[in-house]
């Protein structure tokens, strides 16, 4: 269960009402069935609560986080000071009156005791006819239900790490780097028989890599909350190709390994390595070198201020420069550089900023942001490597230290 420190309470409602006081926003409503997959309520209230809730923030005021029974105590460890259960606000008597729109209800009445009026913004996840009716009673009793552009208010608040949370981050950082390291390990240890590699006698498969990877990660309290990518080449050249569970492993052929777990907090973490066992060709010891400069040439140029695009550009700018095709070349190429750059990383493993070429987000202290340039082709797979790094001071480091190898 993720448990909220006091200085982190302190430091959402500060950032909240900044924020909402530059956007002139008057109240935030969140809502969710869960907290599980629900980014922007697990934000808000700082800790799991398996049912959800509704969370309700006025401008300068504490918020209310209302809940069912079940759920008290799971509550009452969250960043909210002010905790109610359904049953305090008469829901039941709700429901008994007219279940359809008691939910509808039981919100609008929170939002009275919050006092709310004006303009609010509505986030978390719910079903889509639910937010389409709380939208349109909210509106009846007039309120103004913002439709944000994005960057949304909330979007802009989460964009930013505070200690706490990096280090969140970095925790499910190293852990992930230790399962990447047990992996390599492992595949080292195994025989080869001709370009095979074998455990125990038995043919090494991406299978089985994968079964001893969901293992690890289990042992280090990781969440994999989709399919890990370990893809071989040259089905690699497809950089969302995860590799099939038939695929034996070859020597000398290179794998992508591009792991993104979830940590106990919730937080996330995403890390890329690409090697091969035993040996590599000479083209792609070229690649792996290109790709490897370029990410390291964009991260010492990194600087707080700066466009996230810009980043993109010096990523682009480095492969080019060795000939590679990169977005910048040719928009609608299927080799070379073929995606952007990087995303955030915190409660999701894809939030602002985004590093593309069309991106208008800027570049700030407290981001935490992958980098992860990479090269494909359908002739011969793909390379691509991928740190997490944080912006402190006006420029990058990176949160782990895990060896860029291509041959082991």
């Amino acid at each position: 269960m993720f448990i909220a420190h006091q200085h982190r309470v302190n430091g959402v409602l500060k950032d909240l009402d900044t924020v909402m006081e530059s956007k002139g926003v008057d109240a935030l409503l969140a809502l969710g069935e869960s907290t599980s997959n629900n980014p922007e309520l697990l934000y808000l209230v700082g800790c799991s609560i398996p049912r959800g809730g509704i969370y309700v923030k006025r401008r300068g005021q504490e918020p209310i986080l209302a809940v069912g029974e079940t759920d008290l105590g799971s509550a009452r460890s969250s960043r909210v000071r002010c905790v109610k259960s359904f049953g305090d606000l008469g829901y039941y008597t709700l429901l008994a009156k007219d279940a359809k729109s008691a939910y509808i209800e039981l919100i609008a009445k929170l939002l009275a005791e919050a006092g709310v009026t004006g303009k609010i913004a509505i986030y978390g996840r719910h079903k889509a006819n639910i937010i389409l009716q709380v939208t349109s009673a909210l509106q009846q009793r007039g309120l103004t239900v913002l439709q944000e552009a994005q960057p949304t208010l909330l979007e802009e608040v989460m964009m930013t790490k505070d200690e706490s949370e990096v280090e969140a981050i970095r925790r499910v950082g190293e852990a992930a780097c230790r399962v990447v390291e047990k992996i390599i390990e492992y595949l080292t240890a195994c025989e080869h028989k001709g370009a095979k590699l074998l455990y125990r006698g038995e043919e090494l498969t991406v299978g089985r890599v994968k079964r001893l990877l969901r293992t690890l990660l289990a042992e280090h309290n990781l969440k994999p909350v989709d399919e890990p990518i370990f893809a071989p080449a040259p089905g690699s050249h497809d950089p969302h190709y995860i590799g099939l569970d038939s695929e034996p492993i070859i020597l000398g052929k290179p794998i992508v390994f591009d792991l993104f777990p979830q940590g106990r907090e919730g937080y996330y973490f995403d890390l890329t390595r690409t090697f091969s066992i035993g040996t590599s060709d000479e083209e792609f010891k070229r690649v792996y070198e290109a790709v490897l400069e370029a990410q390291q040439t964009t991260i010492d140029n990194l600087r707080s201020g700066m466009l996230a695009k810009e980043a993109m550009i010096i990523a682009c700018k480095a492969l080019e420069k060795k000939g590679y095709d990169t977005p910048r070349t040719n928009p609608t190429l299927n080799r070379g550089f073929i995606h952007s750059l990087g995303h955030g990383v915190g409660l999701t493993v894809g939030e602002r900023p985004y590093l593309s070429l069309y991106s208008q987000d800027v570049i700030i202290d407290r981001q935490v942001f992958t980098v992860e340039p990479g090269l494909y082709d359908v002739k011969w797979g793909g390379v691509r490597l991928e740190d997490v790094v944080v912006m402190e001071g006006g420029v990058a480091r990176s949160l782990i230290d895990l060896e860029k190898r291509l041959v082991y």
